[in-house]
């Protein structure tokens, strides 16, 4: 019988953030990037940004369908219905609403009373600690602290407003899945969360195990170009979304991605012998496009092993 595996460890990164400096952080992120590719992350200085922001998502989604719909979707950006509610049935989802939006001006913000200002603010005060965090998995993969940072001057960032109506068990004590198993495309993500229960991850050789996050905590979990980076020292793991049992979920992913036009290809780091180079080069901006437009999960192909192949 398989043992379940131990879920995402909860690390605290005060220390890291204050510049007082804890190896020890520096230890636990690695170990969970070598184990699961998740962890969950408190003392990240966020507190009341997370609460905003979670107030305007429940703002927004508490508006008549209508007015939602008023946000268009423009180039992967804006707002999509969930299926069984949507008035616009050409822009129907699946089994969640969600409202996605960028660093800039992609498509018009809701209006909101201070959707704008929870929005941008948190967007920013976030991607200082995804940076704060890209600097410890630089030094753990053995290249200079700012090699991330390096390829992020103008990221290809976004932030997703995802609503989960409450679900009811199957006949057979089943549970819907509403977000099917994928990988994350980019960097890494930081999701923000309201406690709700419902995300899992499926560890390499393991099975789905559900991930603890307290509300106000961020889960922080590893992309796909960052797997490239890696030479697949890291993976990216495949998880989903199961529920919500008997109450909504709303929870609010940060995709940091780096700039389009940034080569992603094997750090030399993580090359040696033993681990030859797996992955050619390829810019971010052509990956990010592949993996979104493309239907394959996980991206990984377990027959991939020439150099310059791109799974899609």
């Amino acid at each position: 019988m398989t043992r379940p595996p131990e879920p995402p460890p909860l690390i605290d990164i005060t220390a890291l953030l204050t510049g007082d400096g804890d190896a020890s952080i520096d230890a636990e992120i690695h170990r969970a990037c070598l184990e699961t590719g998740f962890f969950v992350v408190s003392g990240h200085g966020l507190d009341e940004e997370i609460r905003v922001v979670f107030a305007a998502a429940h703002s927004f989604f508490a508006l008549p369908q209508a007015d939602k719909e008023r946000t268009p979707r423009r180039g992967r950006y804006g707002y999509v219905p969930h299926a069984a509610t949507a008035i616009d049935r050409s822009r129907s989802s699946d089994d969640t609403e969600y409202l996605d939006l960028g660093l800039h001006d992609e498509v018009a913000l809701p209006t909101v009373d201070g959707f704008a200002a929870a929005i941008r603010t948190y967007q920013d005060r976030a991607i200082g600690v995804a940076a704060a965090l890209l600097r410890v998995i630089a030094r753990s993969l053995g290249t200079e602290p700012d090699f991330f940072a390096e390829r992020m001057a103008d990221p290809q960032c976004r932030l997703r407003m995802l609503h989960y109506l409450a679900a009811q068990p199957g006949t057979q004590g089943e549970l819907p899945v509403p977000n099917r198993a994928h990988t994350d495309y980019g960097a890494i993500t930081l999701l923000a969360t309201d406690g709700v229960p419902g995300l899992e991850v499926e560890p390499v050789g393991g099975i789905w195990t559900p991930v603890h996050a307290p509300a106000g905590t961020l889960v922080v979990n590893l992309g796909d170009m960052l797997a490239r980076w890696s030479n697949d020292r890291y993976r990216s793991t495949p998880h989903r979304v199961v529920g919500p049992v008997g109450r909504d979920r709303i929870s609010i992913p940060l995709f940091v991605n780096p700039d389009p036009e940034t080569t992603v290809e094997c750090i030399d780091s993580c090359v040696d012998p033993g681990r030859p180079r797996r992955y050619g080069p390829v810019t971010a901006g052509a990956f990010l496009a592949a993996r979104i437009d493309g239907r394959v999960e996980p991206y990984v192909d377990p027959d991939e092993r020439q150099v310059g192949t791109v799974s899609p």
